[in-house]
């Protein structure tokens, strides 16, 4: 058997909001993760779908005041509600090899500004909670 197809780190096609902009030149990593989601009561629903899960899509980024750059992104629309797509492999139509997932999130806080001295170039994280799964889009 062959071996998979892995996923590097050198490729990224990460489009926010409507339109869609593609922020890839902005971010250094991303994780669209999940968690035990927070609540006193699992509904039977929860349940048969395999428990209550509240998926999050953290990202770095650097600092950068341009008006369409990610950082300006996250400090305008703190709270919004705005739509995903994550293509790991950078390519601009999905397949079943090389999917793109999708979904909307809610922008966290507004974001750290500053850092330290030196010509480095300042970053920031950000966490945003997604509404709902996200989707493995396939064609």
């Amino acid at each position: 058997m062959p071996a998979s197809t892995r996923i590097k780190g050198n490729k990224l096609a990460l489009k926010l909001g409507t339109p869609a902009v593609d922020h890839w030149q902005d971010v250094s990593q991303y994780l669209l993760t999940n968690e035990e989601a927070d609540g006193d009561v699992t509904t039977f629903a929860d349940a048969a779908a395999g428990g209550s899960r509240q998926y999050l899509l953290n990202m770095t980024g650097v600092q950068s005041l341009d008006a369409t750059g990610f950082w300006r992104l996250v400090w305008d629309k703190t709270g919004t509600d705005i739509p995903f797509t994550i293509a790991p492999f950078g390519n601009t139509a999905p397949s079943a090899t090389q999917p793109h997932f999708t979904g909307t999130a809610t922008v966290g806080p507004k974001p750290d500004l500053g850092g330290e001295a030196g010509n480095s170039s300042f970053t920031f994280e950000t966490s945003w909670k997604v509404i709902g799964v996200p989707v493995m889009v396939t064609a």
